[in-house]
């Protein structure tokens, strides 16, 4: 370890104090090693003044980083080489994770800004991201994600049942002609939705069916206008 990082460490005295509030903390910044020889330093440098409170009793050193790094240590001998060559690569696996976590994090920002402010399709933000993750994987965290103030315009085949009750399905009718099929639900996420019938009548939705959630059922699902639709409830 070369680069220097904030730590923060506690001592925590088990039998004295239980593993609830630390017997002391604090933070070290300019360390350069691994967060297990930072514990080994501060738990040596305890053991050899420690309060009168704790004088005798065992002690636990647990150290974090700001870049990922941690460790818990409850012996000051200084690590044998196979051992100090095990705890670099363990630190370095946490390290990269944790940085890993937070590029994925951005990834995901990135990809719902691309299609809320950007207009970009998610097919189109799904294959630009396809040597990272899958596609399911990629639909998965533009879900819920529609650019900003675009309206809908969805023609469901088919028709649209949701749950009456019981085990029983109701069918959106039209009041109008009685139509039960190819309804088209138009509108926007952020707004107003409303639903007209194949003969461009206005249809009511029922209690039971929230229209902001049918559109989003809708605009998530890819084939969201081809084919038979789903039963919302």
């Amino acid at each position: 370890m070369t680069d220097s990082h904030e730590f923060e460490y506690e001592i925590v005295v088990p039998d004295i104090d239980g593993w609830g509030a630390p017997a002391q903390s604090g933070t070290v910044n300019g360390w350069t090693g691994t967060a297990f020889d930072l514990g080994r330093s501060i738990l040596k440098r305890w053991q050899k003044a420690p309060p009168e409170r704790y004088a005798g009793a065992r002690a636990t050193v647990e150290v974090t980083s700001d870049h990922g790094a941690y460790a818990a240590i409850d012996d000051p001998t200084p690590a044998a080489p196979e051992e100090q060559l095990l705890e670099e690569a363990a630190e370095a696996k946490l390290i990269a994770d944790l940085a890993a976590a937070r590029t994925g994090d951005e990834l995901a920002e990135a990809m719902r800004d691309a299609h809320r402010w950007g207009g970009m399709s998610k097919n189109k933000i799904a294959d630009r991201v396809g040597r990272i993750m899958s596609r399911p994987t990629a639909m998965k965290y533009l879900k819920g994600v529609w650019p900003a103030e675009e309206t809908y315009d969805l023609t469901v085949t088919g028709t649209i049942t949701y749950g009456a009750g019981g085990d029983a399905l109701g069918v959106i009718t039209c009041s109008t002609c009685g139509a039960t099929e190819n309804h088209t639900v138009f509108g926007s996420p952020a707004g107003e939705v409303r639903l007209f019938c194949e003969n461009k009548h206005s249809v009511d939705l029922p209690a039971e069916v929230n229209g902001r959630r049918l559109l989003e059922e809708l605009i998530d699902n890819p084939d969201a206008g081809i084919g038979p639709r789903p039963t919302f409830e």
